[in-house]
């Protein structure tokens, strides 16, 4: 099965809590979103990093994402528009492997 994420050119949210981007699951289309918490984290910056700073550290921790995206996508944990949010409590969750 393909899997791929198609990088964030800007935030999309308005609230500016979350960043939507997309993904495809086997040419399938999957909206998705990250909160800005979990990329400062990943990125170990303190809150309040620039929408520059985090499309980068997006990038730079491109794996790391898609392996969350892939892991909650595959056991059916979206939201009720199937939509696939990654969240502050799944990089506490065991057994995320960046895909290489």
């Amino acid at each position: 099965m393909s899997f791929q994420l198609v990088s964030p050119t800007s935030l999309h949210d308005r609230a500016k809590t979350m960043i939507e981007f997309e993904a495809e699951y086997d040419g399938k289309p999957l909206i998705c979103s990250i909160s800005r918490r979990v990329l400062e984290q990943l990125g170990k910056r303190g809150d309040g990093a620039s929408t520059e700073e985090l499309l980068k550290l997006f990038e730079e921790h491109r794996p790391t994402i898609a392996a969350m995206v892939r892991k909650k996508y595959e056991v059916g944990v979206v939201d009720f528009v199937g939509k696939v949010v990654v969240t502050t409590a799944d990089l506490n969750r065991r057994g995320v492997v960046a895909l290489t």
